[in-house]
């Protein structure tokens, strides 16, 4: 519903783009698909690898944490028939504690994780909105859309440039960074 809403205002500005500058040059027109450029733009796997990076250790310890009560489990199962009833209920007890402790910090992590992954995302949406912004003024584009497009002609389609354009900034902050 909120799509067909979307590309019928779109139209609609479209058609208020044409008419109000139907004396003067052609309305140029745009669209960018945005899913792609935040999937291939560097910048997006810098943040990726920053994430991977932040969150090295925890997924280290969580990983020994599962092997350690692997281990256990193991170790339960091997000897339980020559413990006594109360030693098997303590050692169960103790391996419940275990994977809950382990699905708590995998909870937290993972919780970590998707707020770290929303922020960076924030932060590269802000630099493909500028990178479609200052792609728009240089070629002279009226309007340019990204949203609730449900078919563009090539002609029209302006994704490469900005991904040209971020990938070009990428490249300018690393040779900055390494001076």
């Amino acid at each position: 519903m909120f799509k067909s809403l979307f590309v019928s205002l779109a139209m609609a500005v479209a058609v208020l783009f044409s008419t109000a500058y139907a004396d003067d040059a052609p309305v140029k027109l745009g669209v960018v698909n945005v899913a792609l450029l935040l999937e291939q733009a560097p910048q997006a796997g810098v943040a990726t690898d920053k994430l991977k990076q932040e969150f090295a250790k925890e997924q280290s310890e969580l990983k020994d944490l599962a092997t350690k009560l692997d281990g256990e489990q193991k170790n339960y199962e091997k000897n339980k028939s020559v413990m006594s009833n109360t030693q098997r209920a303590t050692k169960e007890r103790e391996l419940t504690m275990m994977t809950r402790e382990i699905q708590r910090r995998r909870n937290d992590v993972q919780e970590l994780i998707n707020l770290r992954r929303n922020e960076e995302l924030a932060k590269i949406q802000t630099l493909v909105n500028e990178a479609i912004q200052t792609i728009g003024e240089k070629q002279g584009f009226d309007l340019i859309m990204y949203e609730g497009i449900a078919y563009t002609n090539n002609r029209i389609d302006v994704t490469k440039d900005v991904l040209d354009y971020l990938k070009s900034e990428s490249q300018k902050k690393r040779s900055d960074f390494n001076k």
